[in-house]
């Protein structure tokens, strides 16, 4: 695909869960831990699994790479005038702070990239603002259909705010059209168990094809619940812009090879 015809937006989303002891009323706690038949095992299971589901967590952070300005900047000619790309970010992460609103966003672009702190929904507003504003018509993201699309746009219904794209309208057989989620074109759209279409991680992509992991930092998806309650915003965000990063050389790497 030539995505240089298209503006391409490459984004990833992390949460984060409420609190299951004070977010719910017993009857609720009830309905939610039905199924575990008062094992401790299972209700534990139960309580871990709620991270996934949009009505039980919230978002903490989404990453944003406009994918055509991010390689532009990268294969500029050494020799080139790198001041004036510097001027222009590529990415923007947008960071909830709304357990410690006296943090402030960062002032300056960081390896151009922006981080603005806000609350949920004002990090949901301006989400969609972005979409608009650069008026993006591609998608880019890993297991994004399945999780980080229909969480959003469920988020958005719950925080009472209009999305400015329908990032699940279509079928699971026609989204292609304006979004490439590359756990799909990496099973070649039908995952198995086993076998040359069994499903990895992106960190496991990453290191199989010689790009840099998001998880070599040190820090992993399931850290970004502690990460959030102690208030280390600025280590989720990178960590977020990471994956996005990560995703944007896998798709340029998968594109320039065999997506033929």
């Amino acid at each position: 695909m030539n995505f240089t015809e298209k503006n391409v937006l490459v984004f990833d989303l992390e949460v984060a869960p409420y609190d299951f002891e004070t977010q719910y009323d017993d009857s609720t706690k009830e309905y939610l831990l039905k199924y575990a038949y008062g094992d401790p095992d299972k209700e534990k299971e139960v309580i871990d699994s709620l991270v996934f589901n949009p009505f039980t967590s919230r978002i903490v952070a989404i990453a944003c790479l406009d994918f055509n300005k991010y390689f532009a900047f990268k294969n500029l000619n050494e020799n080139q005038n790198l001041s004036v790309a510097v001027k222009e970010k590529y990415g923007t992460v947008f960071v909830n702070n709304e357990t410690d609103i006296s943090q402030p966003s960062p002032k300056d672009y960081i390896d151009n990239v922006q981080y603005v702190y806000s609350d949920e929904p004002n990090l949901v507003k301006n989400f969609w603002a972005l979409i608009r504003k650069y008026q993006y018509n591609h998608f880019v993201t890993f297991n994004g259909r399945e999780f980080d699309c229909p969480f959003i746009m469920l988020r958005s219904l719950i925080l009472e705010v209009k999305p400015s794209y329908n990032l699940m309208k279509g079928s699971d057989f026609t989204f292609k059209d304006y979004h490439t989620d590359l756990m799909k074109e990496l099973t070649f759209n039908k995952h198995s168990p086993t076998g040359a279409r069994r499903k990895f991680s992106l960190d496991f992509y990453c290191k199989m094809l010689g790009i840099k992991s998001p998880k070599s930092e040190g820090v992993a998806g399931d850290k970004v619940h502690e990460l959030f309650e102690n208030k280390q915003f600025q280590i989720i965000a990178e960590y977020c812009m990471g994956d996005v990063i990560a995703t944007a050389e896998l798709l340029w790497k998968f594109n320039n090879i065999i997506n033929i």
